[in-house]
């Protein structure tokens, strides 16, 4: 797995809207990405709602949140919709993004502006996990 220090992989994948994102194009603020495993599941639903109700928050640091799941552009699209979820979701249905990160657990990752990583919350506990990471953003 990806640790402090490590930059950003250079991967493209779709986004919730079925555009391309390449991961560069996620820089130039603070970068929280966090994976999940699946879309409206109960651990999975509480965590982007966590981080939905902060989402001011995290906009107010300049800081970016972007969640990462194996799912369809559809199934983001339907979750998004379902728990009004204000930022993107990214379809790594092909794991590319799990597999360059080294992650096949719920994992976040803070990044700085240039691309690096700040810190990382291996097997993420969802309980109070958006304030811990609101807490770490410069």
């Amino acid at each position: 797995m990806l640790g402090e220090g490590d930059s950003m992989p250079s991967i493209s994948v779709l986004d919730d809207n079925g555009n391309t994102i390449a991961t560069k194009d996620l820089l130039g603020t603070p970068l929280v990405l966090y994976f999940y495993p699946k879309d409206d599941t109960p651990g999975c639903t509480s965590q982007a709602s966590q981080f939905r109700d902060m989402y001011a928050e995290f906009q107010r640091k300049n800081a970016r949140v972007v969640g990462v799941s194996r799912d369809s552009v559809e199934s983001h699209q339907r979750f998004k919709k379902k728990f009004s979820i204000p930022f993107t979701l990214l379809a790594d249905t092909e794991s590319q993004l799990y597999k360059a990160f080294g992650v096949n657990a719920r994992t976040t990752f803070l990044f700085d502006e240039g691309g690096r990583i700040t810190k990382v919350w291996p097997k993420v506990n969802v309980n109070e996990h958006a304030e811990d990471v609101l807490a770490s953003v410069p």
